[in-house]
């Protein structure tokens, strides 16, 4: 009889622990990326029919996870080729200076993405743009999972990669008042080496996270979909490759 009920004690446990842990999982975002048929034309329009047929997910504070002041709102859709994805972002006063690929463009306005496609946390790649059309991409070894020890492989490209921003105001004139910037990215599936299956077959998921780097007034603002973000790939929310509506 003590046996017994020690085995109930211990399964009674055991549930809890693995409920909890499933409840923690289950407070990261997933976002349900559809696969589509039509071509998609990187241009910077994001007002295109196609992207009607992608989810609409936003960013928060990185703080606390309340409603920014700036919306940043983004889509993503895919085929056999590319992981195609349309960001649009707010802002009063768009500045950018750099133009050089790979330059350190998280200094100035910047949005950031990080792939985790194989989910073990270890390495990830990261891409930044900026409103001048500006691409930074890197490939990333991080052994604690946080910003201690990051080794960023700076010579890795990811050929084939196609970007064009479009910006409603000006870039880099503090005197008028700006409304956006959007811009469209085609990741191509080859490059992206730690991926299960290239392409990925319907039900494939990857961590994915995505970021945005405000500056006004001497202060950095940090928003994205899935707090902390950035170099915190533990906090990286879901994406989710789905066949096509």
């Amino acid at each position: 009889m003590l046996i017994k009920k020690i085995f109930i004690l211990m399964v009674f446990t055991a549930s809890i622990f693995f409920c909890s842990k499933k409840d923690t999982a289950d407070n990261l975002p997933v976002y349900h990326c559809y696969k589509t048929a039509e071509n998609i034309v990187i241009d910077g329009s994001i007002d295109e029919g196609v992207w009607e047929k992608a989810e609409e997910a936003e960013f928060v504070n990185n703080t606390d996870g309340s409603v920014p002041e700036l919306k940043t709102t983004f889509k993503w859709l895919w085929d056999d080729k590319y992981l195609y994805g349309a960001f649009h972002v707010e802002d009063d006063d768009i500045w950018a200076t750099m133009t050089e690929y790979d330059g350190h463009l998280w200094e100035e306005e910047v949005v950031e993405f990080f792939i985790d496609a194989d989910g073990a946390s270890k390495t990830y790649y990261e891409f930044e743009i900026n409103p001048l059309n500006a691409i930074l991409d890197l490939y990333l070894l991080n052994k604690y999972n946080d910003r201690k020890d990051i080794y960023q492989l700076w010579k890795w490209d990811c050929v084939g990669l196609k970007s064009a921003v479009k910006v409603v105001g000006t870039v880099d004139n503090r005197e008028d008042v700006d409304k956006y910037w959007d811009f469209e990215v085609a990741i191509p599936f080859d490059q992206i080496y730690t991926s299960p299956n290239v392409p990925p077959v319907p039900g494939d998921s990857w961590k994915i996270d995505f970021c945005r780097g405000e500056r006004r007034n001497g202060s950095f603002i940090a928003t994205s979909w899935s707090p902390p973000a950035f170099h915190n790939p533990l906090s990286y929310g879901t994406i989710i490759f789905e066949k096509e509506k």
